[in-house]
């Protein structure tokens, strides 16, 4: 596997991340159906995280959002990572994970946090796999959804 290159999500992008959201009825049912991706991604600005498309060489493999500063404990937080079907399996994700931990490790970060809903099994063996340990559940206020919160030492 070649080194991932990262760019800032742009709208021109936008038909790849509804390629992505398609192939993933697991992301449709927790984040956004691909017609809603637009309302979806403002629905994120105020966080001030980044949306980055992942690419080796000339192949678009996925999208991730990541926050260098949650609210929720001043720590850094992945708040998605879904790689392209065609690649899954393959070890793009955990690369992608990788990169991520790199430049927030280079930022002085000592750790990283994710959160998945707890009956995201996969996510959660994903997550695990990468070097994340289970940290707590919380549950969503309004929504009353559980959470697995996870976190992985820079």
């Amino acid at each position: 596997m070649t080194k991932l290159k990262s760019r800032i999500l742009e709208t021109s992008d936008h038909p790849f991340f509804m390629d992505l959201i398609r192939t993933s009825l697991e992301w449709q049912e927790e984040e956004c159906k691909a017609e809603d991706l637009t309302e979806y991604l403002s629905s994120y600005k105020m966080f001030n995280g980044e949306w980055r498309v992942w690419l080796d060489e000339n192949h678009l493999l996925g999208v991730s959002y990541v926050l260098e500063w949650a609210p929720s404990n001043e720590k850094p937080w992945i708040g998605t990572i879904i790689v392209h079907e065609n690649f899954r399996g393959k070890g793009y994700g955990r690369a992608i994970l990788s990169e991520i931990g790199m430049v927030l490790s280079d930022n002085g970060h000592k750790a990283v946090f994710a959160g998945c809903p707890i009956q995201r099994d996969s996510w959660l063996l994903f997550l695990g796999k990468c070097g994340f340990e289970q940290f707590k559940v919380e549950e969503d206020d309004t929504s009353h959804k559980k959470f697995m919160i996870s976190v992985k030492p820079l």
